[in-house]
């Protein structure tokens, strides 16, 4: 369960990012200031990578990047909210069915290589959380990491 794996410490209430890639460093130094083994070029390119093959904002305003990577000992969910959104550059999507190309809520999702079962799984718990209609209204209304990690156990109490 995301439950399970969100740390308020983890969580960016204020993005200062405008464009992804910027937010991609953002979000990562987050994880790096919590596990220093975390080797930040690796994720970057990780992520980078992941974007080229498919863009990964899910739905209107939501993005979920993800990305497997050596360094990375145990999975990290990183939670970022911006009121003003970030240009996540969903242009580029084939079908693009979402309001222009802003992201206002993003789960960054840093998987260790080699475990597929628990990447699948908190994918999946993940694609859960997000199809609950209250979940960006619940948390882009939060005023703290506490309240935001609150909302995604609340919503998944229904589990």
């Amino acid at each position: 369960m995301l439950s399970d794996i969100v740390k308020s410490e983890n969580i960016i209430l204020n993005l200062e990012s405008e464009f992804k890639d910027d937010l991609f460093h953002e979000m990562v130094e987050v994880a790096v200031r919590q596990d220093r083994t975390i080797n930040r070029e690796e994720v970057i390119c990780a992520l980078e990578e992941r974007e080229e093959k498919l863009n990964t904002c899910v739905k209107t305003g939501v993005a979920v990047p993800h990305a497997n990577c050596d360094s990375v000992r145990n999975t990290v969910l990183i939670v970022g909210i911006s009121a003003s959104g970030v240009d996540y550059e969903t242009a580029r999507v084939g079908d693009q069915s979402y309001e222009k190309s802003r992201v206002h809520v993003v789960l960054m999702l840093l998987f260790e290589k080699g475990n597929a079962g628990q990447h699948l799984k908190v994918l999946s718990d993940c694609a859960r959380v997000l199809q609950a209609p209250e979940f960006v209204h619940s948390v882009l209304s939060a005023k703290t990491a506490e309240e935001v990690c609150y909302a995604i156990r609340n919503l998944e109490v229904d589990f």
